[in-house]
Parts: structure tokens; C-alpha cells; sequence
């Protein structure tokens, strides 16, 4: 799991996401302003139950009940790949960026964005799973 949090002068929008390692798929994310525990707990819930969790040392991590094993990590040794899907979704999803000029000026239409982007790219990641010989002839363009 892991959090994009968008700062502007006004609100902070935080993106909180749950990504399988295995197909490299997300899973689960809520887009809102607060990364409450109540908010995680319901998007673990609503989730597809895993046996294993690794998160970052985030506070609220820690108080969630999880339906597998649950590790809370100072570094990123397991959480690697929840960290590329973030960089994925900052490299594709240009109001994402960093001090970046492009933004959504409502939390409406970054949900719409967002649903339509993990659609495609959840496409994407098990084309990529499903037929690991042909790698080189996909790309993320084509599903969006």
C-alpha cells in the first residue's frame, strides 16, 4: 500500500493503493482527502484477500486487520512494487507529477481519470503475465 499525495495551496488529495506483486495489477485504491483508518480498513476489506501485506511504517497501517500477514517496513525492500505502479501512475498521469502545471480541479474528475488509467493498465499488466514471451511487442500506449 502506499499514498500519492498531491499537494496544492488549498488541499491535499491522497491516492492510497494496493498493488498484487505477482501480476504487478492494482488491486485497490481510494482517492480522498484523508488517509484515515477507517478509509485503508475499507479498501483492504473491499480488496482481493492476499497472505501476505507489506506496507510502508505509516501509523495507520499498524491498526488495520488484515486477512493475511501483515509486515510494516521502514525501507522499500517490499514495497518496490507498489512503488513503480506510483511512478507509472506519476509518469502517465501528468497532474500526478511533481510541481507539475497540469491538476484536476476536482476530486470527481481525478476518480474518472484514475478508474479509466487502472482499467487500461490492469489490462496491460496481465497481457504481460499472461503471455511473458511476447514482453517486447506490448506497450501501456495501446491499452490507453
Amino acid at each position: 500500500m502506499s499514498y500519492t499525495a498531491s499537494s496544492r495551496e488549498k488541499n491535499k488529495i491522497y491516492v492510497i493503493t494496493l498493488v498484487s506483486r505477482d501480476k504487478r495489477q492494482i488491486v485497490g485504491y481510494d482517492i480522498a482527502f484523508d488517509r484515515s483508518r477507517e478509509r485503508i480498513q475499507r479498501l483492504v476489506d473491499n480488496s482481493p484477500k492476499a497472505s501476505k501485506y507489506y506496507s510502508d511504517a505509516y501509523a495507520a497501517y499498524s491498526e488495520i486487520i488484515y486477512s493475511g500477514d501483515h509486515t510494516s517496513l521502514k525501507n522499500k525492500s517490499q514495497t518496490y512494487t507498489v512503488e513503480g505502479v506510483n511512478s507509472d501512475l506519476r509518469h502517465y498521469i501528468p497532474a500526478l507529477r511533481r510541481k507539475s502545471k497540469c491538476f484536476f480541479r476536482s476530486i470527481e474528475t481525478m476518480k474518472a481519470v484514475f478508474k479509466l488509467f487502472v482499467h487500461a493498465f490492469n489490462q496491460f499488466a496481465l497481457s504481460k503475465f499472461n503471455f511473458p514471451y511476447l514482453k517486447s511487442s506490448f506497450y501501456l500506449s495501446n491499452y490507453l
